[in-house]
């Protein structure tokens, strides 16, 4: 079969580029196609974990702005308390920055980049996949769709089922000098206020990202909520840079990540972490595991695919489901567990390493000891509760 690469990526997100670069290392040629201008904005509070530091193979020093020690924990916007941490909890970035660093270094590896070029068809035969564009028609011997939320990919192989839909409203806000100094190392949080959600204060070298995050059914009570949590911290606000919305996919349960020779990755397989609507990470999880299961693939005789989605559901579903189990559990009550940051050495210890990569959430209902039978049912009816806070919230706001 003529082709113009052994594989083709939609999306040039964490997710494809990382995939590509690790393919093109592996001697397999991509094509990255990308239907945006680079860099372009996104809707993300693009604050990076530890833990993703530990799996992007290049130092990213060059687009992390802060780094953050310092947790100002709020709930229904007074209770007010920071905690610290000895080593870092978190590293802030812009994501175009972040993206256009990685598609370079995808490119540096390699990989042919075509920006700007929307992918309108997808089809594939036994031999490989086609792939139409606005400017041309393309062959390759395998397809990974990394093209975000509302993804062409997953719509065209019905591989974006079993998602519940979150929101994101963020603000790039300019304030003064002695506050960006004042919080440079600090994150605000606001939790409890809002059911099934959050506010965030995420420090960046020379602004703030303000943002809110919950379901996507309750958006249009985000912007209120996001001008008191705003007044609530006394930060001043000089110029409003942006200000966008963005959906959130989280995947429900275990499913089908590929078809045939197609797989999606990131946001198109719906990888949002439910708690904390973070999904850096696991777009360059998903990343790696495309880049390894199709190497394995080109090595066998009858290519497939099905160990993609093995490894999804074994590897990273159990983490995305015990997220959503917690974040029902926390919605339910809210209060008594920002306490416990507060008042307990060891919850604050706790969290820090959950953030830091260094526990995971399928560890949680182990600390159940003999009691980790009640971890499903009280899940379950933590959930009940968080759905009819949120029907009670959007009655009375």
């Amino acid at each position: 079969m003529d082709r113009d690469a052994d594989v083709i990526i939609s999306g040039a997100g964490p997710a494809g580029t990382i995939a590509a670069w690790h393919l093109q290392k592996s001697g397999i040629s991509t094509l990255i196609l990308e239907k945006s201008s680079f860099p372009r904005y996104k809707v993300c509070g693009a604050g990076l974990t530890h833990k993703i530091l530990s799996i992007i193979p290049f130092d990213l020093s060059e687009v992390i702005h802060t780094t953050v020690h310092d947790f100002r924990f709020s709930s229904g916007y007074t209770d007010v308390y920071t905690r610290t941490s000895e080593l870092p909890l978190m590293y802030c970035t812009m994501r175009d920055e972040l993206d256009d660093f990685l598609l370079a270094k995808a490119g540096e590896a390699g990989a042919r980049v075509r920006t700007s070029e929307k992918v309108t068809e997808i089809s594939q035969d036994a031999g490989g996949v086609s792939v139409k564009t606005d400017k041309g028609v393309y062959r390759s011997l395998f397809m990974i769709g990394a093209d975000g939320a509302s993804s062409r990919v997953a719509r065209t192989f019905g591989l974006n089922s079993d998602i519940e839909w979150g929101m994101a409203w963020e603000a790039e806000v300019k304030s003064t000098p002695e506050m960006l100094q004042k919080y440079a190392c600090t994150v605000f949080l606001d939790w409890g206020t809002f059911p099934g959600g959050y506010a965030w204060i995420f420090p960046k070298k020379d602004h703030f990202s303000i943002g809110i995050g919950g379901p996507a059914h309750m958006a249009r009570r985000m912007p209120a909520y996001y001008e008191k949590f705003l007044s609530s911290t006394g930060i001043p606000v000089l110029e409003t840079i942006s200000n966008r919305s963005h959906p959130l996919p989280v995947r429900t349960r275990k499913a089908e990540f590929h078809s045939g020779r197609v797989l999606v990755a990131g946001d198109a397989a719906g990888l949002t972490d439910a708690l904390t609507g973070e999904g850096i990470f696991w777009a360059v999880t998903s990343g790696i595991i495309a880049a390894e299961v199709i190497k394995c693939s080109l090595d066998r005789e009858n290519p497939d695919l099905a160990m993609y989605s093995e490894r999804i559901n074994s590897e990273v579903m159990p983490e995305m489901l015990e997220a959503k189990h917690i974040g029902a559990l926390f919605n339910a009550v809210p209060l008594r567990i920002h306490h416990w940051v507060r008042d307990s050495e060891r919850v604050w210890r706790a969290f820090g390493k959950v953030l830091r990569g260094e526990r995971s959430f399928i560890d949680v209902p182990l600390a159940f000891g003999k009691w980790k039978f009640l971890w499903n049912p009280l899940c379950l009816l933590a959930s009940v509760i968080q759905k009819r806070k949120e029907k009670k919230y959007m009655n009375n706001a």
